[in-house]
C-alpha cells in the first residue's frame, strides 16, 4: 500500500493557506485515495504527496469537490 498524504488549501483574503492538518491515507491507488479523502467545509484545494513503489517522489493539486471520470462522462 501506498500513503497519500492530503494538505486541505484553501483562500483568505485573496491567500491561499493551509486549512487543516495533514491526512496520511493508505490505499493502493490515488484513484481510491481521493474516495476516501474527506476534507473541511472551507477547503477549495487540496494537495497530494506520494512515493511510489520504485521510490519516485510525486505531487497532484486536485479542486474540491473533486468529480471522477465516472460522474463527468455520465455513466
Amino acid at each position: 500500500m501506498i500513503d497519500y498524504n492530503f494538505i486541505s488549501k484553501g483562500r483568505l483574503d485573496g491567500a491561499v493557506v493551509d486549512v487543516a492538518l495533514p491526512v496520511k491515507i493508505p490505499a493502493l491507488s490515488l484513484k481510491k485515495a481521493i474516495a476516501k479523502f474527506s476534507p473541511k467545509e472551507n477547503c477549495s484545494m487540496a494537495v497530494i504527496y506520494w512515493t511510489s513503489r520504485k521510490g519516485n517522489e510525486s505531487k497532484k493539486v486536485i479542486s474540491i469537490p473533486f468529480t471522477n471520470r465516472k460522474q463527468r462522462k455520465g455513466k
